[in-house]
């Protein structure tokens, strides 16, 4: 990341008469954007509110800090917090229940799958906004209307965004399997990939798989159904290179526990249980350790706005690293 950008976020907390800023980045950035500004913080005494959805125990903003010496830490995973550290770190329900003063409020919407909704956190913030000098939203939508957009781009990790594929049928999803899909599964196979293969809901995660495995008879020794197999075993699966693995579930969920890039299938991405929060999350994924991207396939009847949103994301954040340098 440019200096040039944490200088710029620096800036906005010391000088800036705006109390709110939008820094807006792709999921799964990690937190060297805001890492600085907290350190900074922290080191001159003040109180930090650091919201996410991450596990605790596995929280990237505490591991860089510790890295930095300061170990001045509030975690918590029950429903009550306590707010007598210098650094709080709470979830989303955890939040609503905040008292104290904080110098500043970071709400952290890229480095753990989306649960809540955009109204959902702009209500929280509103919620907190009075108990704060300064906050942040830092995601990958713009949350604060009026005031500065710093944009982030992806970092080196992965070089680009993979910008999903849409594939619009007629077929009746619950039944069938277009011809294009199923191709796309056969390359995945011969190349030995690993595919996470998301469908609507338990009835149709059945019927997809009995419908590939009855369409080819190669397809059965390679699919496996994560809600049979549990998340351990997948994870195992995964690290065996010589084999094509196709994961069926129904969970939606990112896996970011299996040490691959992801090839993802989303059956029926036109569900209403998918906005394109979900959906800009797996291109992500899809990209999401150092190697190639996967593919991203949204497979639909009809191509909604929230598909089309994130093919546009998809597009934007690519067009920033460009402008960017890459750098």
């Amino acid at each position: 990341m440019k200096i040039k950008k944490k200088e710029e976020i620096i800036d906005w907390y010391v000088n800036s008469p705006d109390k709110s800023l939008n820094i807006k980045t792709v999921p799964y950035r990690g937190v060297e954007p805001i890492l600085d500004l907290t350190a900074m913080v922290l080191q001159k005494k003040g109180k930090v509110l650091y919201i996410t959805g991450e596990d605790k125990e596995k929280v990237l903003l505490v591991e860089e800090l510790r890295k930095q010496g300061l170990d001045s830490f509030s975690l918590h995973q029950e429903y009550e917090i306590q707010e007598d550290q210098d650094l709080v770190v709470c979830d989303y329900y955890q939040a609503l229940r905040i008292t104290k003063q904080y110098d500043l409020v970071i709400y952290d919407d890229i480095n753990s799958f989306p649960v809540h909704k955009k109204p959902e956190m702009q209500q929280l913030i509103g919620l907190i906004y009075p108990k704060c000098i300064k906050v942040i939203a830092y995601s990958f939508d713009t949350v604060f209307f009026g005031v500065e957009v710093i944009d982030v781009p992806l970092s080196a990790r992965s070089g680009f965004v993979s910008e999903p594929r849409i594939l619009e049928t007629r077929l009746n999803l619950e039944e069938f399997i277009p011809t294009s899909v199923y191709e796309y599964l056969l390359w995945f196979v011969i190349e030995k990939k690993k595919v996470l293969f998301i469908t609507d809901n338990k009835k149709v995660k059945r019927k997809v798989s009995r419908f590939l495995m009855k369409i080819d008879e190669n397809l059965e020794k390679c699919i496996y159904d994560v809600d049979e197999i549990g998340t351990k075993v997948m994870v195992e699966l995964s690290k065996d290179m010589t084999q094509p693995h196709i994961f069926i579930t129904d969970d939606l969920d990112d896996y970011l526990e299996v040490p691959n890039n992801l090839e993802i299938i989303i059956h029926g991405a036109d569900s209403s249980r998918y906005s394109y929060r979900e959906l800009i999350f797996f291109c992500l994924r899809s990209g999401y350790f150092n190697d190639l991207n996967g593919e991203v396939i949204l497979l639909c009847q009809t191509v909604t706005r929230d598909i089309e949103k994130t093919r546009d994301m998809a597009r934007y954040f690519n067009k920033i690293l460009w402008e960017e340098g890459f750098e």
